[in-house]
């Protein structure tokens, strides 16, 4: 399953197939371009390599669970935060490829989240506030860089929506925790990255079966201002944002306030003065990620 815009580098459908043939791989190319791509999947195969950045991945994956197809990752794109929280987002391709044989298969889970009005899947994130206007701004803009110079505009509009950020109020319950605030954001992270490789909740492991909530309110404004423009080098394995760790979360999303759920976003739909109830989990739809052990 390849997405061939994805990224900037050149990674052509005759790359990609001969890479793993290489590697002694039967292929059965498919283009996530094309509206049917999910035919191809009717008749499955003994693995399903996603070659594509976060989105490409978490669709794929999405559609993978509960099939019993087994998926792997060739990362091809900007910022690669699902192969960054499973260790391969810097792997040789070539080395990827002739790994799989004897890697470890990990659980992987996909979120949930309930809602009146439809449900939605996440593989990443499901939040509100500040990454939510991220997507909203991003999808209404008409640049539309590609690779470092996509990274660095995503780092702008970041910076931009953390400063014009506007605090609601949540009412969340956390296994019956009550972590009700006024905030900028919430965040429930799947992964450890968001965005341009930020580390929200870098002790996230994806296969747990466990949420980890991460609540940014007015007084981190500066502080993740500072985070999102500091070198990726220099960044702090452990931000200091306040986070919490559960099965499931209810929440009553704040009138008026954005929310996504990966890269999708739309304002929440509540009436003035009655937002609308959700629940988020994870652990009941799961799909098996083979991971290459790194020496």
């Amino acid at each position: 399953m390849h997405n061939p815009t994805a990224g900037e580098g050149e990674h052509s459908r005759e790359w990609l197939e001969r890479l793993l043939a290489d590697a002694g791989h039967e292929v059965r190319y498919q283009s996530t371009a094309d509206p049917g791509w999910r035919d191809a999947l009717a008749e499955p195969p003994d693995l399903v390599v996603v070659a594509g950045g976060d989105g490409t991945v978490g669709t794929v994956l999405t559609e993978l669970a509960g099939r019993g197809v087994p998926a792997a990752i060739v990362p091809l794109g900007s910022a690669n935060n699902i192969a960054g929280t499973l260790g391969v987002a810097d792997a040789d391709p070539a080395w990827l490829a002739r790994a799989w044989a004897d890697a470890e298969r990990r659980p992987f889970d996909i979120g949930a989240v309930t809602r009146a009005w439809g449900d939605s899947s996440f593989v990443e994130a499901f939040g509100g506030g500040i990454f939510a206007d991220v997507i909203l701004h991003a999808a209404a803009d008409p640049a539309d860089p590609a690779g470092e110079a996509k990274h660095r505009h995503g780092q702008d509009l970041l910076v931009a929506a953390i400063r014009e950020a506007e605090a609601h109020r949540w009412v969340l319950s956390l296994d019956g925790r009550d972590l009700s605030g006024e905030l900028l954001a919430v965040e429930v992270m799947n992964v450890r990255e968001i965005g341009p490789h930020l580390p929200l909740a870098p002790e996230a492991d994806p296969g747990d079966g466990l949420l980890d909530v991460v609540l940014i309110g007015p007084e981190h404004r500066d502080g993740l201002c500072a985070l999102v423009e500091m070198p990726e080098e220099e960044r702090p394995a452990a931000p200091p944002l306040p986070a919490a760790r559960g099965r499931r979360l209810d929440v009553v999303l704040p009138p008026g306030c954005a929310v996504h759920a990966d890269d999708t976003a739309w304002p929440s739909p509540g009436p003035s003065g009655d937002g609308e109830e959700a629940s988020v989990a994870v652990g009941e739809r799961r799909v098996e990620v083979v991971v290459p052990a790194r020496g």
